[in-house]
């Protein structure tokens, strides 16, 4: 989402979960079991509990909940397993918090609706981001594909056929707040482009949603091209990304563009079938990134007792 200009967005089959038991105390403790190879060149996971700049957003999220419920008083004891790579423009961040929001309040027998989640999930994200548009948020929230415009506006995408997606990961890690900061200032400086570039990003939006309703997955790749070559001009990119995008569209993707924010992170590419699928994995595995084979969520955010 640049700048006000709507967003499609797709739930995958990423996920973070969160266990939430009391604490005798009154206090609110957070451990995070994340595989190091997201932060890290590691194949070994961790539990993360010393790392203040990166738990205190989780707490946030937890402590807010308990507010809000009028539970603050409680001890909790939050432990969250994150199987998304982190700072890499897939939302980990609303993965987590709306994960945490949904479980401590579960926890303590109150069913949260989407819309109270979604208002909760911009307290942390705020701390993390300063101002996020709640994409994000919303997708982890009600899973499927979504039109995202603003926070009172968001649809779902009529899907037929769900394309074929290859995700890479360039291993290059971002910060969103900083990221949008710099194509906040650029739009002032360079006014009349940035009218030029949102206009068409519009286009592209109604363009992929006609698309993914049509279950026309070239017209999907085609536009999803165009919208990186639109970012690459904003200068959200990185040299990374677009050896990514150019290796994927040589191997046969029918398209791919950056994701998140931009500035490292990953790439998506459609693809025509699991065979080419496979061959362009290979190709961006040569070429330094980390491919997953990737498909649709459709549950959104859910929680219950084990």
């Amino acid at each position: 989402m640049v700048l006000g200009a709507p967003a499609v967005s797709m739930a995958i089959d990423f996920y973070s979960e969160a266990e939430v038991k009391p604490d005798e105390g009154k206090r609110v403790k957070i451990g995070v079991d994340v595989p190091l190879r997201f932060l890290a060149k590691s194949n070994r996971a961790s539990r993360v509990t010393d790392s203040q700049g990166f738990l205190q957003p989780l707490r946030i999220a937890a402590q807010a909940t308990l507010d809000y419920i009028d539970r603050s008083a409680k001890g909790i004891d939050v432990n969250v397993d994150c199987e998304i790579p982190i700072a890499a423009g897939l939302g980990s961040s609303a993965s987590t918090t709306v994960a945490i929001i949904s479980a401590v309040s579960k926890s303590l027998g109150v069913e949260l609706g989407r819309k109270e989640i979604f208002k909760l999930a911009f307290i942390p994200e705020r701390f993390l981001h300063g101002k996020p548009s709640g994409v994000d948020q919303a997708t982890c929230i009600y899973g499927g594909t979504i039109q995202f415009t603003r926070p009172s506006s968001v649809r779902p995408v009529q899907v037929n056929n769900d394309p074929l997606l290859l995700l890479c990961d360039t291993g290059i890690h971002h910060q969103t707040g900083r990221l949008v900061g710099s194509v906040v200032r650029k739009s002032r400086t360079d006014k009349e482009h940035f009218r030029d570039y949102l206009a068409r990003a519009r286009e592209i939006s109604k363009g992929v949603s006609r698309a993914l309703k049509a279950g026309d997955s070239e017209d999907l790749g085609f536009l999803m091209s165009e919208n990186h070559e639109l970012l690459r001009k904003i200068g959200v990119s990185h040299p990374k990304l677009d050896k990514l995008v150019t290796a994927a569209k040589r191997a046969g993707a029918l398209g791919a563009k950056l994701t998140g924010a931009g500035g490292g992170g990953c790439i998506v590419a459609v693809c025509s079938n699991r065979k080419s699928r496979d061959k362009i994995a290979r190709i961006l595995s040569r070429d330094g990134g980390t491919p997953y084979r990737i498909s649709r969520d459709l549950r959104g955010v859910d929680a219950h007792f084990t």
